[in-house]
């Protein structure tokens, strides 16, 4: 799914009118599909959810991590400054690593979760997010997402 599928989809233009009329620019609409897609990402990660994690094989002490490389998921024999890894223990070393939150910059991007359930939760929290920073009230909405990521 794009970004420009999600926000149709969401009908975030029509759900985000407000009496202000202050507009959301889609470099507006981006940057909250953003914050959300951090936030659930790190939702994931504390849950140990498969779609944020991935493995890499060290075949030597010294290496690059992958691109997507956040930080290991565990006690691992491993040393990460910067992109550069050290490993201790016997090579090959299979090391469990989170991924980095993969975000978007324009509505032709494809969104980062293969399960559409996310993007459904992104759409809520855009809405959330926006409405709360021109100042209505959201507490409803945000229980409503609230409950849907503990059912995750």
């Amino acid at each position: 799914m794009t970004v420009q599928e999600l926000m149709n989809k969401g009908a975030l233009r029509d759900r985000l009118s407000d009496s202000l009329e202050s507009g959301y620019e889609d470099a507006e609409l981006i940057a909250y599909i953003n914050d959300a897609i951090n936030f659930i990402w790190h939702v994931l990660i504390d849950n140990d959810y498969y779609e944020v994690i991935g493995d890499h094989t060290f075949t030597e002490k010294t290496g690059t991590v992958p691109d997507d490389w956040y930080r290991v998921t565990n006690q691992a024999p491993i040393i990460v400054r910067g992109n550069q890894a050290e490993i201790y223990g016997d090579l090959p070393q299979i090391i469990r690593y989170y991924k980095r939150p993969k975000f978007v910059s324009a509505v032709g991007d494809q969104m980062p979760f293969s399960n559409e359930a996310f993007c459904d939760i992104v759409i809520q929290l855009v809405v959330i997010l926006a409405m709360a920073n021109h100042g209505f009230n959201m507490d409803v909405e945000q229980d409503v997402v609230e409950a849907i990521i503990k059912l995750l």
